[in-house]
């Protein structure tokens, strides 16, 4: 378990500085595109299409992130009142429902439609569409990460008789 949490210690911190750098960047295009357009008159449509893009890039590599820290909405009425075996099925139940989303949706659709608009090209940037929508199964594959984690996490839970999975396991915050 402590091999897995060195990893995904890792794999957080990547995930955090694309985050951070993808914001950053983010923040710098929109400047620019405010200035182009209102002090200079000329909106550049590539900073404006690239920040669209990064925008949806930081949401679905933001999600797996939260996801990872533990971070995200969750109703805990039921897990709240859980202990032992029943809690542990719960958090199984979740995580398995949540690898076969990552799997399906996110890997197997994410490739799908990334491979099918490779052959278009975006208007602005003159770059495949399909490296836009190549987002999708990156977030998926990271996602599967850390709900094989929390799996591993809950497992190793149990037998500590620990109820429920910490936020901060093995995060960076």
């Amino acid at each position: 378990m402590q091999a897995l949490t060195a990893v995904k210690r890792v794999v957080d911190k990547v995930m955090e500085w694309m985050c951070i750098i993808i914001l950053a960047v983010m923040t710098v295009l929109v400047t620019y595109q405010v200035v182009t357009r209102y002090f200079f008159n000329k909106p550049s449509a590539i900073s404006e299409a690239l920040a669209q893009y990064l925008f949806v890039w930081m949401i679905m590599y933001g999600s797996a992130y939260v996801f990872g820290l533990r971070e995200h909405l969750d109703i805990t009425v039921l897990k709240d009142k859980l202990h032992g075996v029943p809690l542990l099925l719960v958090e199984l139940l979740t995580n398995v429902v949540l690898i076969l989303f990552s799997l399906v949706v996110l890997m197997y659709g994410g490739k799908m439609v990334t491979a099918q608009q490779m052959g278009t090209v975006d208007a602005a940037l003159q770059i495949p569409m399909g490296v836009i929508y190549s987002a999708i199964p990156i977030s998926g594959v990271f996602i599967l990460f850390y709900a094989i984690y929390n799996i591993f996490l809950a497992f190793d839970n149990y037998k500590k008789g620990q109820s429920g999975i910490s936020k901060d396991a093995g995060s960076t915050m």
